[in-house]
């Protein structure tokens, strides 16, 4: 079963929130990253490079954890307990990461608008389509300041 996401959540995404994935090297180890994330429907997008050791976890154990960061109020975040069900890998997933650059930078991924991806020589890359298990926000609760002794 598919959670759904908080119209909040999907908000901070569209206005260039960051995330931290955890993925899973081996038993005793995880690996994390700070991404970019997007979502379509009820389902988390993560877009990276092809070959890269986090694509290696993911094919050996599709469990992770995506923490998404309120873009304006780096103490509210949600996090995400997740399974990639899909793999794109197609050009899809590139021009994907184009928009993701354009919302986030403002440009396409790497280059600039007259330099094409091939002339750039840029590594293909996937989508993880998410499907969320779990959702804890911590977007309602107000974080305490500390208290000096």
């Amino acid at each position: 079963m598919c959670m759904q996401l908080s119209n909040q959540l999907k908000e901070a995404i569209d206005n260039n929130a960051f995330c931290a994935i955890a993925t899973k090297v081996n038993e005793k180890e995880l690996q994390n990253h700070l991404m970019w994330v997007d979502y379509a429907d009820n389902k988390i997008l993560i877009n990276t490079e092809q070959g890269r050791k986090k694509t290696e976890n993911i094919r050996l154990n599709p469990y992770l954890t995506v923490v998404i960061f309120h873009p304006s109020e780096m103490y509210q975040s949600w996090e995400i307990r997740g399974t990639v069900e899909t793999i794109v890998q197609d050009q899809s997933a590139n021009d994907h990461i184009d928009f993701l650059s354009n919302r986030y930078l403002g440009k396409p991924y790497k280059r600039t608008k007259d330099v094409s991806w091939e002339q750039a020589n840029i590594k293909s890359r996937e989508i993880w389509e998410v499907t969320v298990d779990k959702i804890i926000s911590m977007v309602s609760r107000p974080q305490e300041k500390s208290v000096s002794e």
